[in-house]
């Protein structure tokens, strides 16, 4: 990892992030920033504006993409792309009501253990971009948007999907509610959220590195015992979907260890 700063305009003390960035060939790497033949100029602006560069080293490409993801949101360097954060967090649960009918509810994050659940689908950062997906999905499938919660439900009467063939009739009994819910979970498959399998925390080996990782959210990275053991302690942090992201690939590719 580098990291990029210049000076804070205005200010006495205290420097400005400017870009964080990660490579394999560190020193070829920050010196193509300072090369004379600049193909942007925000790619010059950036090279006139460094006064201090700093670097971490990580114990592969794992490390350096959480480390990268972790110090975007934090520092928020002015020539990186801004990492979004979670405050809004939502997704798709798929639940029973008390007659045992399939609903669709949206709940957010912070109200959820993510990963510990198996009925999730889809991550969206605001509620319009989920209803926005729900209907999209309602169109592609022939769902009826009553059923899910899009539209009111007309009283006794066809929905306007209905009327335009895009509904196949559960709203008025021309489909069952059981083949109607089938479609639905079907429709939602490629949402799913990935379920958390392990019973507790593991240890993702990358090197001599342990990333430990529990309920898809990063803990930290520990290099001896006593690390691990304040990392374990220190309890998990907010769901963070740029993290589960890298998550979800690096379990497929580095060595488990169960802690």
């Amino acid at each position: 990892m580098y990291l990029f700063y210049g000076e804070r305009g205005g200010e006495t003390d205290g420097e400005l992030p400017l870009y964080i960035g990660k490579s394999t060939r560190l020193r070829s790497r920050v010196l193509s920033h300072f090369a004379a033949d600049h193909q942007s100029d925000r790619e010059l602006s950036l090279s006139q504006q460094v006064r201090h560069i700093e670097w971490i080293e990580t114990a592969g490409e794992i490390g350096a993409l959480l480390e990268e993801a972790r110090l975007i949101k934090r520092l928020q360097p002015t020539h990186n792309r801004q990492l979004r954060r979670n405050r809004e967090l939502c997704t798709w649960r798929l639940a029973t009501d008390i007659v045992g009918d399939w609903r669709l509810e949206l709940v957010h994050a912070a109200d959820l253990d993510f990963g510990r659940r198996d009925d999730l689908y889809g991550f969206f950062r605001t509620r319009r971009e989920a209803t926005n997906r729900l209907r999209a999905l309602a169109r592609d499938h022939a769902l009826c948007p009553p059923l899910l919660g899009l539209e009111k439900k007309p009283q006794g009467a066809r929905c306007f999907g209905f009327q335009l063939k895009r509904c196949r009739g559960a709203c008025h009994g021309g489909e069952s509610p059981q083949a109607h819910a089938l479609r639905l979970i079907e429709a939602l498959h490629t949402l799913k959220v990935e379920h958390w399998t392990w019973p507790g925390p593991i240890g993702l080996r990358e090197g001599e590195a342990l990333h430990v990782i529990d309920g898809w959210r990063w803990l930290g990275t520990a290099t001896d015992e006593a690390m691990l053991a304040s990392i374990l302690e220190s309890g998990r942090p907010t769901f963070d979907l740029d993290i589960y992201k890298i998550l979800i690939k690096a379990v497929r590719r580095l060595p488990i260890l169960m802690l």
